[in-house]
């Protein structure tokens, strides 16, 4: 990741979103061939942090002048990274806190159950590409603007918008089924519906996308189908072979073979 950073032009990419491991202190296996990571960490927090801040300030160049920075992680170490981040981006870069709020998988007695990652959007500018309309979701049933809209105390009538309403910073998508066609045996692998919903609002057709912890290529299936250019990487030569294949199967692109 670091070595492709350094080959980049400043300045050029309209959204980062970076996925990488979780320090979860157990090996990460799939069923895939060579699906699996080491997420491991001799140290723990005195070697993580460092090793995710040396990447976080070799991507921060990067981006536009208004692009975002979209951090995946989880309990174990989103509130250090946003510190981190409040010294990157300043505290002013900070826009949202994200909650992918998601079910399956086993069940705790011993205290709530995990069910949720946390997902930091942070811009270099003011004004970040936000395309609110493009991710409206449907009312729900119990929602009054659902049944032909509301009247305000003063009389005035609020229909609903037939796009549906705007997305909040909980959003609700599932995992993927492990029978969906969907799943490659990747063993962290991200639902296309959280993607497509990030580059959909943080981007433009035409932009430039970024994932450098691109494990199971669905950053660059979701930008692919919404017309946006994408580089991803991955120090894992069992994830770029997982991500070439995708792009054969789901968007009929076929890479070099010379790639390295």
């Amino acid at each position: 990741m670091l070595h492709v950073a350094s080959l980049l032009t400043p300045e050029t990419f309209r959204l980062i979103y970076l996925d990488p491991p979780f320090l979860t202190g157990r090996e990460q296996i799939g069923t895939g061939a060579g699906m699996a990571y080491d997420d491991r960490w001799e140290g723990e927090l005195d070697s993580y942090l460092p090793w995710l801040q040396q990447r976080l300030l070799a991507i921060f160049p990067l981006l536009c002048a208004d692009g975002s920075l979209v951090l995946h992680l989880d309990y174990r170490t989103a509130h250090y990274a946003r510190v981190m981040l409040d010294g990157i981006f300043g505290r002013r870069g900070f826009i949202n806190e994200i909650i992918w709020h998601y079910t399956g998988g086993g069940r705790s007695k011993s205290r709530f159950s995990c069910k949720h990652d946390t997902l930091l959007w942070y811009s270099r500018g003011k004004t970040p590409v936000f395309n609110l309309d493009a991710v409206r979701v449907p009312y729900k049933p119990t929602s009054g603007y659902a049944k032909g809209g509301i009247v305000a105390a003063s009389g005035r009538k609020y229909l609903p918008d037939p796009r549906g309403t705007p997305v909040d910073d909980v959003w609700d998508i599932p995992i993927i089924n492990p029978m969906s066609h969907e799943r490659v045996g990747y063993p962290t692998q991200k639902p296309l519906a959280l993607l497509h919903r990030l580059i959909s609002a943080l981007s433009n057709p035409g932009d430039l996308i970024g994932d450098f912890c691109c494990g199971s290529g669905t950053t660059a299936i979701a930008a692919q189908k919404l017309g946006r250019r994408w580089l991803v990487c991955d120090v894992s030569e069992a994830a770029v072979s997982c991500v070439s294949n995708r792009l054969l199967k789901e968007c009929d692109i076929a890479l070099s073979p010379d790639l390295p």
